[in-house]
C-alpha cells in the first residue's frame, strides 16, 4: 500500500466545543470524501474540531488524547480505511496545545505535532511545541506544520535535511495575510523539491475572515490544484516520477551543504564620505 492520494478538506467548523455537532460533520466529511475519491489521506485545517477563536473558552474546547473526538474520528477513519490529519486543541501534561493529530487507517492516533510558532493571541492560551514532526508512512516521508510555522525557513530547512516528499500545512489563514499564503507555500515547495499541501479554513468568525484557497503545489512550486474561498475538497496526487524529475531538474538536494554556515559580520562606518 502506498500513500498516493491526498484529499484536503476546506472546512468551516462551528465555533465552540467539538460536541456541538462539529465532530459529526467532520465524520460525515470523512465518509463523503472517501466515497468520492477513495483517498489515502484526508486532511482538515487548523483547529477544525472547534473553530479558531476559542481563546475565551479554551477550557471547554481542549480535549485529551484519547478523547471523544479522536475516538469518533478514528471510527470514521477505520470505516473508510483512510489516514486522517486533523487540527484540534489538545490538553496534555504541559497545558493546552494547538495540535495536528494523525489518525491511521485503523483508527489509532499515531502521531501529534504541536504548533511551534504561535500567532498573536494564541500565545496566551497555547503552549508552543518544541519538535518538528516528520512521518514515514507507506513509502512517503511527510513534514507536518501548522499555519504560522510556514513563515519560518528554519523549519523548512529541517524538513529538507530529512528529505521529505511532501509538506502538509494545516491553517486558519486570514484574508489580510492572503499574499503571504500565496507566496510562502510555493517557496517551501521549491526549496524542498517536495509537494506542498496547504489546507486552509473557509468561512468567518465575527470580524475574522479566512482566506480559503486551499492549494496543492507541485515540487517545482507550480500550482497543481486550488480551491476558492468556499467550503470544498481538493484531491491531489503524490507520484515518485514527479519527485524524481524535479530533483533531476534542480539538484539542490545533492548540492546542499551539511555544515551550518558561520556569520562574518562586517560593520562599515560613514568615514571618508563624499566632499
Amino acid at each position: 500500500m502506498s500513500l498516493d492520494t491526498v484529499a484536503l478538506v476546506q472546512f468551516d467548523p462551528t465555533l465552540g466545543p467539538a460536541d456541538d455537532g462539529t465532530t459529526a460533520r467532520l465524520c460525515d466529511r470523512i465518509r463523503e470524501t472517501a466515497a468520492e475519491a477513495d483517498p489515502d489521506l484526508i486532511v482538515f485545517p487548523e483547529l477544525a474540531t472547534t473553530g479558531y477563536s476559542i481563546f475565551d473558552q479554551i477550557d471547554a474546547c481542549a480535549e485529551p488524547i484519547p478523547g471523544p473526538t479522536t475516538r469518533a474520528i478514528g471510527e470514521a477513519a477505520a470505516a473508510v480505511e483512510s489516514h486522517v490529519l486533523v487540527g484540534m486543541a489538545v490538553r496534555d501534561e504541559r497545558g493546552v496545545r494547538n495540535s495536528a493529530v494523525w489518525i491511521d487507517r485503523r483508527g489509532a492516533v499515531r502521531a501529534r505535532y504541536n504548533k511551534r510558532n504561535p500567532w498573536g493571541d494564541e500565545r496566551d492560551v497555547f503552549v508552543p511545541g518544541d519538535d518538528i514532526l516528520v512521518l514515514e508512512c507507506e513509502g512517503r516521508t511527510l513534514g507536518i506544520q501548522i499555519c504560522y510555522d510556514l513563515n519560518f525557513p528554519a523549519q523548512s530547512a529541517a524538513f529538507a535535511r530529512d528529505a521529505v516528499d511532501a509538506i502538509i500545512n494545516i491553517s486558519a489563514w486570514s484574508v489580510p495575510m492572503a499574499g503571504d499564503w500565496d507566496r510562502l507555500l510555493p517557496a517551501r515547495a521549491l526549496e524542498n523539491g517536495a509537494y506542498v499541501f496547504g489546507c486552509n479554513r473557509a468561512g468567518s468568525e465575527g470580524a475574522l475572515s479566512f482566506y480559503g484557497h486551499t492549494t496543492a503545489y507541485e515540487p517545482d512550486g507550480s500550482i497543481a490544484k486550488r480551491l476558492d474561498d468556499q467550503s470544498g475538497t481538493l484531491v491531489s496526487q503524490i507520484t515518485h516520477e514527479t519527485l524524481h524529475d524535479e530533483r533531476e531538474r534542480n539538484p539542490m538536494r545533492r548540492d546542499r551543504r551539511a555544515d551550518q554556515p558561520t556569520t562574518n559580520r562586517v560593520s562599515i562606518g560613514s568615514g571618508g564620505g563624499k566632499h
